[in-house]
Order: C-alpha cells, then sequence, then structure tokens
C-alpha cells in the first residue's frame, strides 16, 4: 500500500485488469487484496469504473461516452438476472465476446479499487495508450459481467446492483455526470440510493 492511501486511511480492496486478445475476446482477472471481499463491493467497482470511463471518454459532449450510458440502459431494461448476459443485451455480441478466462492479450485497461470506511468508494485506472475509445465502453460491460457473476447468489444483491445502474442512468439523465467529481458522486450516490441510504 502507498504512504498516501495509507495516510488518508484508504485500503486498496482488489486490483483488476480487463484484457483484450486480438480474436475480439475480452475477460476480466480480479486480484483480491483483502481476505474477504463483500458482494456489494463488486457492484461498487463497476459503478465506479463505468463513471470513470464516461469522464474519461468525455461525457456529455462525446459520442462513445453516451454508447456507455445507452448500453448500460439497455441492459438494465428488465431486472439483472443471475445469467444476464450485458453484451448480447447492449447488442454487442456479434462483434465482442466476453471470455472469463483470457489471460493474455495485446490491450489491457487495468485498476485498484479503495474502501475507507463502510461508504467511502474509489478507483485508480491506467488505460492502455492503443486501447480504442470502442474498448472503453467493451472494457465497462466486461467488469459489469464479472461483477454480475461474483454477486448472481446474492439475490437481494442483485437487485441493488440494477437498481444502481438505472440511478446512475437518471443522474447522467440529469446533468449530474460533469465534471472530475463525478467520478465519485454518480457510482456513490446511485449506489446508496439503492440501498435506501440517499433520495
Amino acid at each position: 500500500m502507498g504512504f498516501l492511501e495509507t495516510l488518508s486511511g484508504r485500503k486498496k480492496v482488489l486490483s483488476f485488469e480487463i484484457i483484450f486478445d486480438d480474436r475480439n475476446k475480452v475477460g476480466v482477472n480480479l486480484n483480491k487484496n483483502v481476505p474477504i471481499i463483500s458482494a456489494p463491493d463488486y457492484i461498487r467497482l463497476w459503478a465506479c469504473y463505468e463513471a470513470k470511463m464516461i469522464y474519461n471518454l468525455g461525457y456529455p459532449n462525446n459520442v462513445s461516452a453516451n454508447v456507455a450510458i445507452g448500453a448500460m440502459a439497455k441492459i438494465v431494461e428488465n431486472d439483472i438476472q443471475e445469467d444476464t448476459d450485458c453484451f448480447q443485451k447492449a447488442n454487442f455480441d456479434d462483434v465482442i465476446e466476453y471470455n472469463s478466462s483470457i489471460l493474455k492479450g495485446n490491450i489491457k485497461f487495468t485498476g485498484e479499487f479503495y474502501a475507507k470506511g463502510s461508504f467511502e468508494r474509489n478507483i485508480k485506472t491506467w488505460l492502455p495508450s492503443k486501447g480504442t475509445e470502442q474498448q472503453a465502453v467493451y472494457s465497462t460491460l466486461a467488469l459489469m459481467q464479472c461483477a454480475i457473476t461474483m454477486t448472481r447468489d446474492d439475490k437481494e444483491c442483485i437487485e441493488v446492483f440494477t437498481k444502481t445502474a438505472r440511478n446512475m442512468i437518471k443522474l447522467y439523465e440529469s446533468g449530474a455526470g460533469v465534471g472530475m467529481t463525478s467520478i465519485v458522486q454518480v457510482p456513490t450516490i446511485a449506489y446508496m440510493q439503492a440501498i435506501g441510504l440517499a433520495e
């Protein structure tokens, strides 16, 4: 753990790699940095990453950023289920395939997920120099798919997942996704609303 993380009381919960191979497949590797990760933290990992990518893509003035939000909206038109296929629901399954067993690839989006106390969560990301905007969008779906896999045995958690995603969409529609503060505010508010701790 870095000096600044120690000073701020933040703890690294996990690190991740979203890997694209040269056969139009994408997978996610998660590395746990603590012995036990609660199911809601996988939702929050995805929500933080989604918000970071949407910001990085240049929301609201970037087509790919709006495609990412549109893809999220298609996935949660109906409630998320344990067998939800994010790429199929977003109509991307004809161009890219999710494969959880990919270990090597040419393009990697990487990051670390931090926690402070029960409520504060944030993320650091490193983007590949040769990554495309399209891959940035696909990376959000890949992490969402991975998070569904990690939470699918918890029915209540899956319901919170659906609500968190829908709340994020509403926040973006209301104009809340502009500026660097949106990286933390959008996923935090969306999740807190989903569990009934915010209006």
